[in-house]
């Protein structure tokens, strides 16, 4: 095993880097997921790998409490709070010069927001792997969003977005969809390799003890996640879910819309309403920071659906999923190709080919009459079947042994540059 010398460290770490591990760490903005689902899945790969007896695991961040410190150390991970740089955005401040005595081997960025911090970090450590995780298809994504340019912005995003995987050692693309469009946007550059990882059930332990209730109520209870802005509005297919209750005309159906950012409750009612869906039969509700109310919402309902037109892969599902709900998630989503690999009835049973509020009427109409018992049921089934399937725990571990060949190959060649 190849060990790297380390500086001498300093007050301003407070932990002992152990010498004889490779020396991982993780971009981030939190410890938390009030961000939404990169966080969530930043933090379920660091606890992974650092299960893995040669990897030392680092977040560097910019805002964590001594609670989140806590937490983390309890997963063998360290915590180090990136230095505040006034002027500048807080994610940013990850570019600059780690704190004197820290080392790295390996750096772990995500997209645009905490990838491009990865180019600079290379700057102080020449021997440093980059691993470049990937979550959205831009030029994608900015066909349905509503603003001024959102086709010209898109490209702009999506060259940046290709210009840092070719510069990264690996590439990870979360979900079936984007490993396939990153393979293709990478084509010119045979060398690069894509990295395909998909979500599991496993990475939202706090939803598993979740317990359904098992008698219907007079009311079919319909939930959708999401912010309702107007700029993803149709992107996220927020006007699809109101067009479905409103073309079942039976008022035994509800929406209940929960995302809504603060302040802006009103405005998301309103143009939901505009849909024909009536007041009696929705409910907006704000987001959701506590891990503990999300799970009680996710109990309240009846179904979770995930209309978005486009998806990179829809981690909202896979919440749902984890708590043992129903499902139903529009075909052109990352989640939806993941489910298509499963082969199995009750799987392909859960995409929704289209966009049409009446089709989503139909397949919501559909789980409603099955019986409570044998919608629980095949929910819970499908997530166990996905979770076998796509074993977060052994994708992790075969992650880990790329990490490890990565910094091998990238040591030997920097000793054979340096040498010459």
């Amino acid at each position: 095993m190849i060990c790297f010398p380390l500086a001498v460290q300093s007050a301003s770490i407070p932990f002992n880097q152990d010498k004889s591990k490779v020396q991982v760490t993780l971009l981030a903005g939190e410890w938390g997921s009030s961000k939404g689902g990169l966080p969530t899945v930043n933090r379920v790969l660091a606890i992974e790998l650092a299960k893995h007896p040669r990897l030392e695991v680092t977040l560097y961040l910019t805002k964590c409490s001594e609670e989140d410190k806590r937490m983390a150390n309890s997963y063998g991970i360290n915590i180090v709070k990136a230095k505040k740089r006034p002027g500048y955005d807080p994610l940013d401040w990850l570019g600059f010069r780690p704190p004197e005595g820290f080392w790295m081997d390996v750096v772990i960025g995500h997209g645009v927001k905490l990838g491009k911090q990865a180019q600079q970090i290379q700057q102080f450590y020449p021997k440093c792997v980059w691993i470049q995780f990937e979550h959205t298809a831009p030029e994608e994504l900015s066909m349905f969003k509503k603003y001024s340019r959102n086709i010209s912005i898109g490209e702009k995003k999506h060259e940046t977005e290709v210009e840092l995987s070719t510069m990264a050692d690996l590439v990870v693309a979360v979900g079936p969809k984007l490993a396939e469009v990153f393979r293709t946007y990478l084509r010119p550059f045979p060398e690069k390799r894509v990295f395909e990882i998909i979500p599991s059930p496993t990475i939202f332990q706090e939803f598993s003890k979740c317990k359904q209730a098992k008698n219907d109520g007079g009311i079919f209870n319909v939930l959708v996640f999401g912010r309702g802005d107007e700029e993803d509005f149709e992107l996220k297919g927020y006007d699809i879910a109101p067009k479905a209750i409103a073309e079942l005309k039976d008022d035994r159906y509800h929406l209940y819309f929960v995302g809504a950012a603060k302040g802006e409750l009103e405005k998301v009612a309103e143009r939901l309403l505009k849909y024909g869906i009536s007041e009696s039969q929705l409910t907006v509700r704000g987001f959701i920071e506590s891990r503990d109310k999300l799970a009680r919402q996710l109990c309240e309902v009846d179904l979770a659906i995930m209309p978005s037109r486009t998806e990179g892969f829809g981690l909202t599902a896979l919440e749902a999923l984890s708590a043992g709900l129903p499902i139903l998630v529009g075909a052109n989503s990352g989640f939806a190709e993941a489910l298509k690999k499963l082969d199995t009835l009750v799987a392909s049973s859960c995409v929704v080919h289209s966009d049409d509020g009446k089709v989503w009427a139909s397949a919501i109409q559909a789980i409603k009459k099955k019986d409570r018992t044998q919608r629980l049921q095949n929910a819970q089934e499908l997530k166990v079947y996905f979770e076998k399937t796509f074993s977060w725990s052994k994708q992790c571990k075969s992650l880990s042994k790329e990490v490890l060949a990565l910094v091998r190959g990238k040591s030997f060649k920097y000793f054979a540059t340096t040498r010459k």
